[in-house]
């Protein structure tokens, strides 16, 4: 039985403290200033708390930061890649496409036209590639000085992998 009893005793000790009105000791329950009294009228302003706080004034914007270094670099392996699956791609596409003309005329040379149909292909696998590896200059680049000239380049890089997915696809079945 006194047991229990024990164990509420700091429970009790803390509940005497709070109704003891020690104003603003630790522990109360009296209202502090700021706070909303029962009845519902304002207690004073305490300046520097809560709402009364006044805020920070703003940070200046910080200067954009300078493009990455190897920037050019990227873009320069980016475009070479490319112009070397523009270079190869017409005449890779019209020896497949010869390739696919004859095997319909014989059906024995079947084999002929796969091949010539994956060595343009095959020219195309890098093309992912670059195209991620634009997409990952492109994020870092974002909100950086001198962004906009990269983004035109990455912009320009793209359509000609645009174009040259469609010289792709235009290849006979």
């Amino acid at each position: 039985m006194h047991a229990p009893v024990l164990a509420l005793f700091p429970g009790l000790l803390l509940l005497a403290g709070c109704a003891s009105g020690m104003q603003g000791e630790w522990p109360t329950l009296a209202h502090r200033p700021g706070e909303i009294a029962v009845d519902g009228t304002a207690l004073p302003k305490c300046p520097g708390c809560g709402v009364d706080m006044v805020a920070a004034p703003p940070l200046p914007p910080a200067a954009p930061l300078p493009l990455p270094a190897d920037t050019d670099q990227r873009l320069a392996a980016a475009t070479a890649v490319i112009a070397d699956a523009e270079a190869k791609a017409p005449a890779q596409a019209r020896r497949a496409n010869a390739a696919i003309a004859a095997a319909r005329a014989d059906a024995g040379r079947q084999g002929d036209a796969e091949v010539e149909r994956s060595r343009f292909e095959t020219l195309f696998l890098p093309l992912a590639a670059e195209d991620r590896r634009l997409d990952v200059l492109a994020d870092d680049i974002a909100g950086r000085d001198g962004a906009d000239g990269v983004m035109a380049r990455i912009a320009e890089l793209r359509a000609r992998l645009t174009a040259l997915e469609t010289a792709r696809a235009s290849l006979a079945d």
